[in-house]
């Protein structure tokens, strides 16, 4: 069996799950429209490859503060299951099908406690996220640890697969749309865009690298 990893947002997804997330705070009165603005302003840092990771995630986990595991549960079971029916699309469902007998997991950068719900949703059993600090049942606001970007990806499925007790194969697959895991694209043996930005397109090309798009 080859072991499989899939960035979430544009990539198993057709969209931005931390995205939906804070609009899903706005409607529940969470956050207000200068937030939403500011995520926008990293959004499109995210997309240059440029923007600052601890930053944007503790910025993320503000909303949450002092909130507490079980009120947190509550909301994002019924949002991971609206998202999952918005953004899986036929290339999800291709992808998952091709994989099937494979060993899947999926690594992202939102949060741990989104990724959890989506991936159980896509009945994908590993996964990793950007883990937020909970002290005393509730959550401090803080992260826990390093946010799960680039080559902290690659440091988390290697410690996972020296600690697997399941029979993993010499073949990996990748599959990412952004330049920040371009260290988890070379991790793999068989790298795969979709539909990657400009920086990530142009390594692509160079290496000849397999590239899919998505068709709704």
């Amino acid at each position: 069996m080859a072991l499989v990893l899939f960035d979430l947002d544009h990539t198993l997804l057709s969209g931005d799950s931390e995205g939906a997330w804070v609009n899903y705070l706005r409607e529940k009165d969470f956050v207000d429209n200068k937030f939403l603005e500011r995520k926008r302003e990293y959004d499109v840092s995210y997309r240059k490859g440029e923007f600052d990771v601890a930053s944007y995630s503790t910025f993320l986990l503000g909303p949450i503060k002092g909130k507490t595991l079980e009120e947190i549960e509550i909301l994002t079971k019924p949002f991971a299951e609206e998202l999952v029916k918005k953004y899986s699309d036929s290339l999800t469902r291709k992808l998952i099908d091709l994989h099937r007998l494979d060993i899947c997991l999926i690594t992202s950068g939102s949060l741990s406690f989104l990724v959890k719900e989506i991936s159980n949703l896509l009945e994908i059993k590993q996964y990793f996220g950007t883990e937020a600090e909970v002290k005393e049942g509730k959550y401090t606001g803080s992260l826990k640890g390093v946010p799960n970007f680039s080559q902290e990806k690659v440091r988390r499925v290697r410690e996972w697969i020296s600690l697997s007790k399941q029979s993993i194969g010499t073949e990996i697959f990748s599959y990412s749309d952004s330049i920040l895991d371009l260290p988890m694209l070379e991790f793999a043996n068989h790298p795969i865009l979709v539909e990657p930005d400009e920086r990530l397109s142009t390594i692509g090309e160079e290496r000849q690298w397999k590239k899919l798009k998505r068709f709704n």
